[in-house]
């Protein structure tokens, strides 16, 4: 948190010079035009906070900086005049990981009791999802800084799925091979192994009220943020997992119900990022 605050005194200590370099064009009057966005303008914007959390590790030489993206959200406005707008914010998730952990080789174990030879055991995750939010919103305030809100109306779904790779294969000789522990089970001898789970769709509608704040630190260059009052109904469909296991001389294959869907409604407020709600917004 001290680096992101040391990044944004800096921002604003350099802008201020800016905004000092640039009173004539705003003028005697306070006039903004030039500045701030007008009827048919196209606004764009992305979160924030990873790119001013990646710039403050380079002030402080922080080792393996990375710009840890994930999950970004996207904002979209049209201004139907100089006060109201339509707008729009999609977030996309369409995320791999691939999860490797070492498990002993019992063939080779099998062979000799002192054997150190290792296999690897891999859980593949698939994460997807999307959220989608429209509204009218509303400005007003002074000079470059404006406060803006309205009303906005939502649909957002996601699916998380598993499938995993073992090293020691399943047969009639080895009915319970070595497993590894990963993030689903403990791992060690298993009779009957995960070889695929689903966690099911989980989709949501929601709508409610926003409310924020933005600063045009530079002409058509704006950094803001904004919190909802939102009602959330969220139902998702059941989860399913295949197994694995040795049946008399037959190796099968089962599919179980994990868990049925859930439901969930919410009313409260949130920020709708991944990042704090904190955006940069550039208009064109």
């Amino acid at each position: 948190m001290k680096k992101i605050l040391f990044i944004i005194s800096v921002m604003f200590s350099a802008l201020l010079q800016a905004q000092d370099s640039e009173q004539a064009s705003v003028g005697k009057s306070g006039s903004t035009s030039d500045i701030l966005p007008a009827a048919g303008d196209i606004a764009l914007g992305a979160d924030a906070l990873p790119y001013l959390n990646y710039l403050g590790n380079m002030f402080n030489n922080t080792t393996n900086n990375t710009l840890a993206l994930g999950k970004q959200n996207l904002y979209f406005r049209y201004y139907l005049t100089e006060t109201t707008a339509l707008r729009l914010i999609l977030g996309i998730n369409s995320t791999t990981n691939i999860n490797k952990y070492y498990v002993q080789d019992d063939a080779a174990l099998s062979a000799d009791p002192l054997s150190q030879a290792k296999l690897i055991d891999k859980e593949n995750v698939y994460i997807k999802g999307i959220d989608i939010n429209v509204g009218y919103m509303m400005t007003r305030g002074y000079n470059r800084l404006r406060g803006f809100y309205g009303a906005q109306v939502g649909y957002g779904f996601n699916r998380t799925s598993f499938d995993y790779q073992y090293g020691n294969n399943l047969t009639i000789a080895n009915s319970a091979p070595s497993t590894a522990t990963t993030s689903q089970f403990v791992g060690g001898r298993l009779a009957k192994r995960l070889i695929e789970k689903d966690n099911g769709l989980v989709q949501n509608i929601n709508a409610g009220l926003f409310m924020g704040v933005e600063y045009y630190f530079l002409p058509k260059i704006c950094i803001g943020g904004e919190v909802t009052l939102n009602f959330m109904y969220q139902w998702g469909s059941q989860s399913n997992s295949k197994y694995e296991q040795v049946v008399g001389s037959q190796i099968v294959q089962t599919d179980e119900v994990a868990a049925p869907g859930n439901k969930k409604i919410f009313l409260g407020t949130w920020r709708p990022a991944t990042y704090g709600g904190l955006y940069l917004m550039f208009h064109f």
